[in-house]
């Protein structure tokens, strides 16, 4: 019996942002925008499906803070609010 485990193959792809250690936004939103220039230009990518992001919001200290709603709640998941018509999924 060998104790070799099964193959493992990796779905996805993850982009780790740790080395930036603690960014604005801003500066965040620009690395990431670089590094989707960078998939559609040297790896071909078109198209993704199922993205997730997942991130730690912090003061400038890289103190973790608490995001909470305008009438009181906190936020732990958000949906996108980016909009995309249904028309769009079909060549009418």
């Amino acid at each position: 019996m060998s104790g070799k485990k099964g193959q493992f193959e990796p779905s996805g792809l993850t982009i780790s942002y740790k080395e930036l250690g603690t960014v604005s936004i801003d500066e965040w939103i620009h690395a990431f925008l670089e590094d989707m220039q960078a998939l559609k230009a040297e790896f071909n990518v078109g198209y993704v499906k199922v993205p997730r992001v997942k991130m730690y919001v912090t003061n400038e200290y890289g103190e973790e803070v608490k995001l909470c709603r305008p009438g009181g709640g906190s936020v732990h998941f958000m949906h996108t609010n980016h909009y995309r018509p249904a028309c769009m999924d079909y060549e009418l």
